[in-house]
């Protein structure tokens, strides 16, 4: 359980286990990462296609 321990108009102080913080923290990187990948998504669809032989020729390149 957590607990409010001051609230100001920018910042607010809460008293919470470190369990919970663990989670949190978790938590906030999964949200990161499902931002970064819904927007490479929408990155993705408005690129043109290519073509197998083109695919094949950059992942050589890499």
């Amino acid at each position: 359980m957590e607990a409010i321990i001051s609230r100001t108009p920018g910042r607010v102080t809460v008293s919470m286990s470190t369990r919970r913080w663990n989670r949190m923290l978790q938590l906030e990187e999964a949200y990161k990462l499902g931002r970064i990948i819904k927007r490479s998504m929408k990155q993705v669809e408005t690129e043109p296609s290519m073509t197998p032989e083109e695919a094949i020729e950059q992942l050589r390149a890499l």
